[in-house]
């Protein structure tokens, strides 16, 4: 067995076999910032939330079979050089990037309105660069142009997201929590058939609890979100925002115990709540 890459949360090892090790630790990071800290049961977490998720989802996907509580074993692909995003919600970045408004009226008509967490009108699907350090919205007409999809292919992987999201909204709130939106990954197997890969869990998507949710504020989060909010408060985003213009990049701040026994305890809550099982 031998380590290919070490990322931000996963270890992905090759085996003999050619398939691929992925170990998911319970390392954490927020606006691309490393934090020396870990959550605990974030690993184990993240592992059975994709297990879960690509055993329910009527999708191909990468996975073969957990290996350990935080190891899977899954095939290797040859991976889409994109990342997919379909968001449900007006949140997160979207925030920024949709400010003044006339983006989402084109998307959604002119008579549009909408205050931070409101549901959108419908799902929407993003395209991103990915990337170890930061990931870059792109259009449509580049990602064809780049010559690394066809459009029939893209029109695929965005019928396919639309549909995973739709899947995971639709379960979750069977246990009363909201998926605001999901990050996926794909890639092309031995045949060339398009594939699910990465994971799927609460580093991927923002999870709400239905009972607490409220448009207009900072919902309460149980994913890597709380982390972010926290950052926002104490103005450390501001603060990696203001290096960016320099080429440089802050020191990541100690998150407080608090917080961290907190984030161990709602990325728990809402596996256990929402797949059924105990960690």
């Amino acid at each position: 067995m031998r380590l290919l890459r070490e990322g931000k949360v996963k270890n992905i090892f090759q085996l003999e076999n050619g398939n691929l090790l992925l170990k998911f630790s319970d390392r954490v990071s927020a606006f691309d910032i490393k934090f020396d800290q870990s959550i605990p049961n974030k690993g184990k977490v993240l592992c059975r939330f994709a297990n879960f998720w690509f055993n329910k989802l009527d999708v191909p996907s990468h996975l073969i079979g957990m290996r350990e509580e935080n190891v899977m074993e899954v095939k290797r692909l040859s991976m889409i050089p994109y990342e997919f995003i379909v968001r449900g919600y007006y949140y997160g970045s979207m925030l920024e990037r949709y400010a003044t408004g006339s983006e989402l009226k084109s998307l959604f008509g002119e008579k549009l309105t909408l205050e931070k967490g409101a549901k959108l009108p419908y799902p929407i699907f993003e395209i991103t660069t990915k990337s170890e350090e930061h990931d870059v919205p792109v259009e449509r007409d580049k990602v064809l142009s780049s010559g690394n999809l066809t459009s029939g292919t893209l029109k695929d992987i965005e019928d396919t997201s639309l549909a995973i999201y739709s899947t995971l909204w639709s379960f979750s709130k069977q246990s009363g929590f909201i998926i605001a939106d999901v990050k996926l990954e794909f890639g092309f197997d031995e045949y060339s058939e398009l594939t699910l890969a990465d994971s799927i869990g609460p580093d991927e998507s923002r999870i709400w609890l239905e009972k607490d949710y409220h448009p207009g504020q900072t919902q309460g989060s149980y994913d890597k979100q709380l982390l972010r909010d926290w950052l926002i408060e104490i103005g450390f985003r501001q603060e990696i925002i203001r290096l960016a213009s320099k080429g440089k990049s802050p020191k990541p701040p100690r998150i407080p115990e608090f917080l961290v026994n907190e984030m161990s305890d709602r990325y728990i809550y809402a596996y256990e709540k929402i797949t059924g099982e105990k960690l």
